[in-house]
């Protein structure tokens, strides 16, 4: 505030339920250590105040509940959040904002009206963000726990008679609630040659077949920090072209989390996967069937926001001199992906975290294809 010239910082979040819905539900919890799952919030800081204004009974419960007296909590009601913030900041005209690109649009007329002036601040939250505590690590160290534990049920689930994909995915997500998640998702493609990753229950198929692959990517929060892992698992003998393929990913796998020392640029990483899988993978990313990100950060968000642009495949390379460097506590998702004509889909996924010296990984379930037996 002082560096801006500014009298007041206004930020909001989105419900962190949304996930990888949204860049903005890790805003608020950056600053008070929670945000509710399934409610936005704003915000308000000035040069001797703070206050959360939460949307509902409930979340001024669960605010007072968790921060304690280091912060004021007001209800104002889902409708009235902006109208009670835009109270608070009185004749406040230098503002600084975070967030609003996800806002509501009857809160962005109000807050255009009512501060016309107001100066974005994302880029600084979101380079802040980036330095951890290690209480944050830890709580992603218990977040990649939880997701190897879903996974190992998700395999032992799909040896059971009578398994099927839907009951599959209920399991593992009961898994992840079971261990202490906030967030406990799964996406889940069956068969022999997977084409792409399904979120719903509905595009499931009914059965589980000998000879079918079990691809499957979990999506876990605790207390606000993300964790993912991606395996695949085969009823009866691997393909071995299969596992040729998973065995070259996670060789790609193994060289970024090489490359991830502190003072490396972050695009560094994208790149080396990117061309790992140029060099293995006929498809371009353009014409490839299915492809989706090979990496990202994980943080408050699903994907951390001031690490999105620089590990972005089609980023503006003319930012990179300026961009995000790697820092000791940083937390990545490296899931190299990609279609084979034979094969279909194939991936692989793990949560690796920045050291002073070098990297780890964090999540330990066991690589290679799972034989579900």
């Amino acid at each position: 505030m002082e560096q801006k010239g500014l009298e007041a910082i206004l930020l909001f979040s989105a419900p962190r339920g949304l996930a990888a819905g949204t860049r903005t539900s890790g805003n608020l919890g950056w600053f008070a250590g929670f945000s509710p799952i399934w409610a936005p919030s704003l915000l308000v800081l000035t040069a001797d105040r703070a206050t959360i204004i939460a949307p509902g009974k409930n979340e001024v419960r669960l605010f007072s509940t968790r921060v304690g007296a280091a912060f004021d909590v007001v209800g104002a009601g889902p409708d009235g959040i902006m109208a009670t913030a835009l109270e608070l900041l009185g004749k406040c005209q230098w503002v600084g904002t975070a967030g609003t690109d996800e806002l509501p649009p009857r809160f962005v007329a109000q807050l255009a009206a009512a501060l016309p002036q107001a100066v974005a601040l994302d880029a600084e939250l979101q380079a802040l963000r980036l330095t951890r505590a290690p209480i944050e690590t830890e709580l992603h160290r218990r977040a990649s726990a939880i997701s190897d534990a879903m996974i190992e049920r998700a395999f032992a689930y799909a040896a059971e008679p009578g398994a099927t994909p839907a009951g599959l995915m209920a399991e593992v997500e009961h898994e992840g609630r079971r261990h202490g998640a906030d967030v406990s998702r799964l996406w889940l493609s069956t068969g022999p040659k997977p084409p792409v990753t399904y979120f719903e229950m509905f595009e499931l198929p009914e059965t589980l077949e000998r000879g079918d692959r079990v691809q499957l990517g979990t999506m876990v929060s605790y207390e606000g920090y993300f964790a993912q892992g991606l395996r695949i698992g085969s009823i009866g003998p691997a393909d071995p072209a299969l596992a040729d393929a998973i065995a070259r990913i996670e060789a790609i796998q193994d060289d970024a989390l090489a490359l991830m020392r502190p003072g490396r640029p972050a695009h560094e990483m994208g790149d080396l996967i990117e061309s790992r899988i140029d060099a293995i993978c006929p498809y371009t990313r353009e014409s490839d069937p299915f492809r989706f990100q090979s990496c990202h950060g994980l943080g408050l968000d699903y994907s951390e926001p001031g690490l999105a642009a620089a590990l972005a495949p089609q980023r503006d390379r003319s930012r990179d001199d300026h961009g995000p460097v790697l820092q000791p506590g940083m937390v990545f998702e490296i899931h190299p992906n990609f279609s084979l004509p034979e094969l279909g889909h194939v991936c692989a996924g793990d949560v690796a975290l920045v050291t002073e010296t070098g990297a780890e990984w964090l999540t330990r379930f066991p690589r290679g294809v799972f034989p579900i037996t």
